[in-house]
């Protein structure tokens, strides 16, 4: 068994931490999902978050903010790092991302790593990597232009050119999205917050454009600039119990992020200065820039009523620059050295306009809380920055002609006004091939993250002396090659996470601080196999137990399932139709009663199956492609986070032209 790198001519491989074509040791002792072009297309995934959901120990949960968060293996997506062809994605403001801002149309492949990854990926990724590799150009001239339209008045377009010629080559790709409302499903209970049918404020726009140039001058420099650009506006649809006596509701939020800007830059270079020694730098620019405007009232107009607080109107901004140098010296048989030195600063900055009165200052966290009307808006004005920078070293070396063996270490430093914060990393992996069909495997790694701008400076829950989040990963595993094309995977792992930075609601006002401890064991089953040369299918299962030990009285962490299983399967008949089936299930998740009441109450959230389908064909020697599909096939009725709906049966179809000059 061996995993040899992509070396196909059409990725954007300058943001792989490995060099393409080299023996990659440290993820071969890891858990690696890898996704491509061809799985995204046929499941019919449109963003990010539709792309990896029927990874079993990635949990997509939808809550009270309207935006899909990602989960591994019972870690926030705040703890998750998202590299997009090496660029951290992640909010330089609060750390988190939307995956559903991140279209697909421009991906060549997907790798998730969950738990321990490599320490050349930097600090942040506790929980696991989810580093998405773009697309660069062909020889010639090629591209598609699609169409969509489906339930809810939506409709979506893509299209993308692709070219290459000589020593330059680019890649460029588009996509714009308008969608009014997401229907809810039929059994859904309507309330005096959420009416049947479809579901409120659930309105989103999106454009985005991605375009990578190459330019080879000779055989040892390959240099790329990428861009992306993106914009939109979404609401955010509130919670349907508004019911301050129910011990496990939060309370209702009105926002609605009217536009939202963001862009990136890099400019990479990838260069052999020998046979031994390669040298990969980058130097990158990520801006985001968004409304974040919260009202007390469903009609969305609190701003004009002085009767009513609670209320916010502000534009946030977050940039992050930063650059990295990646030396890589090959020594033959005494293995690889690749040293990784990077840094970045981060900014944010917010203005605008925050109502007094009630529990606006923990709300808007902005400090200005209580009062009595009128209730009246204040200005306010933030700026905070913060760097970063990283060290590491990775050692990979083959043993033998079975084993294979990596180890790293990384120190990283956050420097800020109040209080520096230094913590190192190491990460090890080890894979053993037992027989020429069977591998064992195992990693260790010992990983950080900082605390974001926003847990550090957002008034009025900020903590400028919080200290460093960490975590230690344990894993073991065994990949066994099966007959009729099979691979048959079994992890074990175990994560302890300490120092986990929440919101304290016991005091006023509540405020952000190191509290939390969290184990989180289980283990990972899967099964792929292509029993037919045509015929794809994939059967995984994970069993997470997460355990809450903060002395806190919670026994689990919430909203984390116990139990995950997903099927996928495709066929792909020869005149041109290709049937895709995804089901998933979850089961034993669970909400606490919210922190300020004394005794602390436990409540399962149902479980829930979702089917999709999607069937597609081929026409006019495969130049037009027609599709129709549905999401959540029978219209379960489910809820990932108390009180928040989720979408029901979504019916959609389109077309796809290919074409090539």
């Amino acid at each position: 068994i061996g995993t040899v790198e992509d070396q196909s001519t059409d990725i954007f491989s300058l943001g792989e931490v490995v060099v393409s074509g080299t023996l990659n040791k440290i993820e071969a002792g890891e858990i690696v999902h890898v996704i491509t072009d061809e799985d995204i297309v046929r499941s019919g995934a449109r963003t990010l978050d539709e792309a990896i959901s029927t990874l079993s120990d990635v949990n997509v949960r939808l809550g009270n903010e309207g935006i899909p968060r990602i989960d591994i293996r019972g870690f926030k997506s705040r703890q998750i790092l998202l590299l997009v062809d090496g660029i951290p994605m992640n909010s330089s403001f609060d750390q988190q991302f939307d995956p559903s801002s991140i279209p697909v149309e421009n991906i060549k492949k997907i790798k998730v790593i969950s738990g321990a990854s490599s320490v050349l990926y930097n600090q942040g990724g506790l929980g696991g990597v989810i580093n998405i590799i773009t697309k660069k150009g062909k020889s010639g001239l090629s591209g598609t232009v699609s169409a969509e339209s489906g339930d809810g008045e939506q409709y979506l377009t893509q299209a993308s050119l692709s070219g290459g010629k000589g020593k330059f080559d680019f890649f460029l790709s588009g996509s714009a999205l308008q969608r009014d409302y997401i229907p809810l499903a039929r059994s859904f209970n309507a309330s005096l917050e959420e009416a049947a049918g479809y579901r409120k404020n659930s309105d989103r726009t999106r454009r985005n454009a991605h375009l990578n140039i190459g330019f080879t001058p000779n055989d040892n420099l390959y240099l790329a600039l990428s861009a992306t650009y993106s914009e939109g506006g979404y609401g955010k649809p509130a919670s349907a119990i508004n019911n301050k006596f129910d011990p496990y509701a939060s309370p209702a939020k009105f926002g609605r992020v009217d536009n939202y800007l963001g862009y990136t830059f890099q400019l990479a270079m990838d260069y052999t200065a020998s046979e031994a020694l390669s040298v990969r730098t980058s130097l990158y620019y990520n801006r985001m820039e968004q409304d974040n405007n919260q009202y007390d009232n469903e009609y969305y107009n609190s701003f004009d009523d002085p009767n009513v607080p609670n209320s916010f109107q502000l534009r946030n901004n977050g940039i992050t620059r930063g650059f990295s140098i990646k030396p890589s010296y090959d020594l033959g048989k005494a293995g690889t050295v690749t040293v990784a030195i990077s840094g970045e600063w981060q900014t944010w900055e917010d203005s605008g306009q925050v109502k007094t009165g009630g529990d606006g200052g923990a709300q808007g966290g902005h400090g200005i809380g209580g009062g009595s009307p009128p209730y009246l808006l204040f200005p306010v004005s933030d700026h905070y920055d913060l760097f970063e920078i990283s060290t590491a070293i990775e050692y990979n070396v083959m043993l033998s002609q079975q084993i294979g063996f990596a180890v790293g270490f990384a120190q990283n430093w956050q420097l800020k006004d109040e209080k520096d914060l230094s913590d190192y990393r190491v990460s090890t992996s080890l894979y053993y091939d037992l027989f020429k069909d069977t591998r064992l495997k195992a990693a260790f790694a010992r990983n950080i993250r900082f605390p974001s701008l926003s847990q550090l400076y957002l008034r009025d829950t900020n903590n400028p002396n919080l200290n460093t989040e960490r975590v230690y990963h344990y894993q073991i595993g065994i990949e066994q090659q099966l007959p009729l094309s099979s691979t048959l995977m079994i992890e074990g792992y175990r994560s302890d996470e300490y120092n986990f930075i929440a919101l304290n609601q016991n005091v006023t006002p509540a405020s952000n601080i190191n509290f939390a401890h969290f184990r989180f064991t289980g283990f990972e089953s899967s099964l792929k196999s292509r029993p037919l040369p045509k015929l794809s299918t994939r059967i995984s299962y994970t069993l997470l137990k997460s355990e809450d030990l903060s002395d806190t009285g919670r026994d689990k962490a919430q909203y984390v399932p116990r139990d995950k299983l997903t099927f996928t399967g495709s066929y792909d008949f020869d005149f041109g139709l290709t049937p895709y089936l995804s089901v998933s299930y979850v089961a034993n998740s669970y909400v606490y009663t919210k922190q300020k009441i004394a005794t602390v109450g436990e409540h399962r959230m149902n479980d829930y199956t979702v089917v999709d389908v999607k069937l597609s064909q081929k026409i006019l020697d495969d130049r037009f492609t027609l599709y129709v599909g549905a999401l959540n096939l029978f219209n379960e009725d489910y809820e990932q986070s108390y009180g928040i709906p989720l979408p029901g049966r979504f019916i959609y179809g389109g077309v796809t032209y290919h074409f090539k000059l």
